[in-house]
This record gives C-alpha cells, structure tokens and sequence, in this order.
C-alpha cells in the first residue's frame, strides 16, 4: 500500500528493541498493517543517546553519515524494519520514546531490502547525544541483536550488531561500590522523571516543555555527577575505558 494514498498511514523505521514485530506489538501495542526490511543510505546507527551510567549507559539513535567523522567511517547504512502504521500509533510510538525528550521526529527515504524501491519514512533521531558515545549495555544490545535476527536483517547486519562493544561492569569491589551508591541515588531520581513524563504526554505523544526542560536538566547533573565526581574517584561507569 502506498502511504501517499491515505493521509492518516505513514511507514515508520524502527531501527532498535522495535525490530522485533512481537516486541512492538506487544509492548507497545500496536498491530502494524504491514512491516518490510529496509536500510537508509547515508545513515548510521549510533548509541549517543545518554542513559544512566553503570547500568545502561547509551541507547540508540541515527543520524547522517558524516565525511569527516571518523566514530562511523566503516560502519553500514543503518537498517531496520518499516511498519505501515497510522499517525495515531506513531503518536503513540514518539510517547513511548519519552515524549520528544531524548529522541525527535525525521523524516529519511529509505531502500527496501527485498525489492530495492525506495519509501518515506518517520523514525525517531538524536534530541540529546552525548560525544564520544558511551556503550550501551548487553541486555540493550542483545534486544537490537535478536530484533535483528527476527527482522530477517542480512547477516552481514546482524554480524555488525553482534560485534559492537558494550558496557562491562569492572570487577573491582571499589567500582561496584561506586556504581551501587551512584545508581541508589540517580535511579529513583530517573524514576521519578519518567513518571512526570508518562503523567503529562499531550496527545501529539511529546511531552510538555516545561518537563522536557526538567528531564534534560536532570540527565545534564546525572552526566555531571558521573563525570566530575564518580569517575575520578570509583572508575568510568560508561563503558569507555576499563577501572582495571
């Protein structure tokens, strides 16, 4: 179906946990009319977007392929599954993701894989990053990875998946005691964020700007902390170098 034919249709690429069509149709809850591999040219995958240190440090996003940047120079477009969906589920989609927080809406033209034709497409891209990338936690990467797999996605893909680094807890009695102060008092905290935020989506899906100011801010003093404070005196809890 063309989704140029009905207004109220639109493809969107899930390029993350929602891959999996039983993920997405059971956590998120929505039946997608139609689903179809496809790949973005020009577009790389990152995990940029910051989460909570020693615990799941990044999450995914994409963005363009940049001549110059080095992080993605022989990384593969970015590939993913399209679902068929109406502008209400994508709403629903984009409060899912936090509400216009971490992520924001794009538009991108993307290839499908078994027939090479080209479709547009709205997914979610980078509203916060943070450089260089931290690296997301193998429970995170393990969703993307059997996603994958379920999408059908080329081996090559899934391989490129499979071979990311991900965040490694240090087995140092000092760095766990760090990472156990640190997430005693950050993950309540987040907590609370996100019930703030589930509590005052609008309909559009995205939440207000007074509480995507205060989540922001709240992830800005929860880097910080980690930054200036915890590294220095408990080890990286972002998965960047190793305390050992």
């Amino acid at each position: 179906m063309d989704i140029e034919s009905k207004d109220d249709l639109l493809w969107y690429f899930a390029y993350g946990s929602n891959m999996s069509v039983a993920k997405f149709s059971g956590s998120r809850g929505i039946i997608p009319l139609n689903a179809t591999p496809v790949f973005i040219p020009g577009w790389v995958l990152l995990m940029e977007i910051p989460g909570l240190p020693y615990s799941e440090p990044s999450f995914s996003s994409i963005r363009r392929r940049m001549q110059d940047d080095l992080e993605v120079l022989h990384t593969p477009d970015v590939s993913g599954v399209a679902y068929l969906i109406t502008a209400k589920q994508y709403q629903h989609v984009v409060a899912s993701e936090g509400g216009g927080i971490a992520y924001c809406d794009i538009e991108a033209v993307g290839t499908r894989i078994d027939d090479g034709s080209s479709v547009r497409l709205r997914t979610l891209g980078s509203a916060m990053n943070r450089s260089p990338c931290p690296r997301p936690s193998e429970r995170y990467m393990g969703l993307l990875q059997q996603g994958a797999k379920d999408a059908k996605l080329s081996m090559e893909y899934c391989q490129y998946l499979e071979d990311l680094p991900t965040y490694q807890p240090s087995s140092s009695t000092w760095h766990r005691l760090g990472a156990i102060i640190f997430l005693n008092i950050f993950r309540p905290l987040m907590a609370l964020m996100e019930e703030i935020t589930t509590t005052n989506i609008k309909e559009d899906g995205n939440a207000p700007r007074w509480v995507i100011a205060i989540v922001r801010f709240t992830v800005f003093v929860i880097w910080a902390t980690h930054d200036w404070i915890f590294t220095p005196v408990f080890g990286r809890g972002d998965g960047l170098n190793s305390f050992d």
